[in-house]
């Protein structure tokens, strides 16, 4: 009887993602490749992203150059800030032959799960050189509604 290593019908989505984040880096780091193994070809590419956690607030810090933040969305929904966006692919002239590919281009979405309860009348997203810095200030509650978050 052959051995099923995978069987999607059984695996829970998050553990897939799990999995995929995980594949991710080790080819990202390793094999210095940018291209996702499992994940679907239609949730695009995936921003390198930080998160770390102060006393009193959460900051997620995205590596998103190229991006103009009319091409950017940002909301929270309860404790998940989803990020949204486009990065167009530069146009130049002309057929053009590559030797190396490495910068991905096309739709993204970011959903991260926060480790607390966020107030969203503090929170402050700046784009500056490439980088996209989302401060979120810990709450008691936790939030029920959604939430746009304006970048600046």
């Amino acid at each position: 009887m052959p051995v099923q290593l995978f069987n999607p019908k059984t695996i829970a989505v998050k553990e897939f993602e799990d999995l995929n984040e995980e594949l991710d880096f080790l080819f990202n780091n390793v094999f210095k490749t940018h291209r996702s193994l499992l994940w679907p070809v239609e949730k695009g590419w995936k921003p390198p992203t930080d998160m770390f956690e102060t006393e009193t607030e959460i900051v997620v810090v995205m590596d998103i150059a190229g991006i103009t933040t009319n091409d950017l969305s940002l909301r929270l929904n309860r404790n998940v800030l989803i990020l949204r966006g486009l990065r167009r692919e530069q146009s130049g002239g002309g057929k053009r032959k590559y030797y190396k590919m490495e910068i991905d281009f096309g739709p993204f979405e970011r959903r991260i799960e926060l480790p607390a309860p966020i107030d969203p009348e503090g929170v402050i997203a700046r784009y500056f050189q490439g980088f996209l810095e989302i401060r979120l200030p810990k709450r008691e509650t936790p939030l029920v509604d959604r939430v746009e978050i304006e970048i600046t």
